[in-house]
């Protein structure tokens, strides 16, 4: 493992997972994508009070846990429109973030209340953005990143944009003083698949975990 520093309070640790377990947490992740109701999909978005023009930039994504509904900013025990929760957190999950936090990122009482999983293809990307659709500003944004390596974009202490290459099988954790950091995904680098990912994913795609507590 590397662990790289970027600025104060947002750590990323390099290979965090090996080839084998990169595999085993993609296929995990792959057959919860396969689930007709509750797997990966595209929001069907209308015009509301946040967007004239709404668009989710990811095509795929699902929720474990709470489910953020990107029409309205907002987390709820259900999934959008359907009558329907989405996949529990199971304990296997809770426990590598404890993990993670133990080993890299001391953090106590951290509760895993929910996982947004993002399926980046060739032309997907993400804006700058603050994750603020939390009552909890302060916990620990947690990342777990498979594939190819992406252009990471955040905001330095002096309100500066800057950015960093995070590779499959890595880690990052951004809290305390930049958990409301703006950050931001930009290119997804041809030919840097990491080891394991190769059966499930293609050159320039990308699976995201992003853990987060939602409340205090």
């Amino acid at each position: 493992m590397k662990i790289l520093k970027p600025r104060k309070d947002f750590v990323i640790v390099e290979d965090y997972f090996n080839p084998k377990q990169a595999a085993q947490w993609l296929e995990w992740i792959f057959k919860k994508g396969e689930d007709p109701d509750r797997g990966f999909h595209h929001p069907d978005l209308k015009p509301n009070r946040f967007h004239k023009h709404p668009k989710y930039p990811v095509k795929q994504y699902t929720c474990l846990g709470l489910y953020w509904n990107p029409m309205d900013y907002d987390y709820s025990p259900m999934m959008g429109s359907h009558d329907i929760k989405p996949f529990p957190i199971p304990k296997k999950l809770k426990d590598l973030c404890h993990e993670i936090l133990d080993t890299c990122y001391p953090w106590p009482d951290y509760s895993v209340e929910t996982a947004l999983i993002n399926y980046y293809t060739t032309d997907s990307s993400m804006g700058i953005h603050v994750d603020k659709d939390e009552e909890n500003h302060s916990a620990p944004v947690i990342g777990l990143s498979f594939g190819s390596t992406c252009r990471f974009f955040y905001e330095d202490q002096s309100g500066e944009l800057k950015d960093v290459k995070i590779p499959g099988n890595s880690v990052y954790i951004f809290g305390n003083s930049a958990r409301l950091m703006r950050h931001g995904l930009g290119s997804i680098y041809s030919k840097s698949l990491s080891p394991g990912s190769e059966g499930y994913l293609k050159n320039k795609e990308r699976i995201n975990l992003t853990i987060r507590q939602v409340y205090p």
